[in-house]
């Protein structure tokens, strides 16, 4: 809970003087329990939005009353002309500025307060969205970890066939080298008997 929620949960009172005539002294928790604070589960907007304008439109912050709300407070308080002020005189100006619109300070804090429950909104919106993402993708990587791990096995016990075909056709070539010489030593052996080395057509194996 932030803390203007709770400050809204348990009522606002207010501490300025100079309040438009009949304005309360406080303002009552049930002042902001309306529908428009309710807010929304999801924004199209995405989470790096450049400006919280677009949050309040999507959330359907209706716009504050005649144009002051906390936005035109601010300017007030930061304008040129009342920057060099005491505080207390800025304060002043502002709320002339609401009784001349016929503004009350209870309205404009509502203003305040929907936008904030908005970005509350907007960023719950936004984490639930990441917390999602975030779960689906550590989901595909587990099965893109499982999927490379048996292809690497697959590709491993090919491999080891590979080798041992490989080592097995060298056996068998050394083998054949062998009975070769065997089978020369054998043929050059008989012609000996018959004619001379010289003449032998078998070589006698080196």
């Amino acid at each position: 809970m932030t803390r203007i929620t709770d400050l809204v949960a348990r009522g606002v009172r207010l501490a300025v003087g100079g309040q438009p005539a009949g304005a309360p002294a406080e303002v009552p928790a049930d002042f902001f329990q309306t529908s428009e604070l309710r807010g929304t589960t999801r924004f199209d907007l995405p989470a790096d939005a450049a400006d919280f304008s677009a949050v309040y439109e999507e959330a359907q912050v209706s716009a504050p009353f005649h144009g002051y709300g906390v936005d035109r407070m601010a300017e007030i308080l930061e304008s040129k002309r009342l920057a060099s002020l005491p505080r207390e005189v800025r304060v002043a100006a502002v709320m002339a500025s609401l009784e001349a619109a016929e503004v009350s300070l209870p309205q404009v804090i509502r203003d305040a307060v929907l936008r904030e429950r908005a970005l509350d909104a907007f960023v719950g919106a936004k984490q639930r969205e990441a917390d999602a993402l975030k779960q689906r993708n550590e989901a595909r990587v587990a099965v893109l970890r499982q999927e490379i791990e048996s292809f690497v096995g697959e590709k491993g016990r090919e491999i080891e066939g590979l080798k041992r075909a490989s080592d097995g056709a060298a056996g068998a070539f050394s083998q054949l080298q062998l009975r070769k010489r065997q089978e020369e030593e054998r043929l050059h052996a008989v012609l000996s008997h018959f004619v001379g080395d010289s003449e032998n057509p078998i070589p006698r194996p080196a």
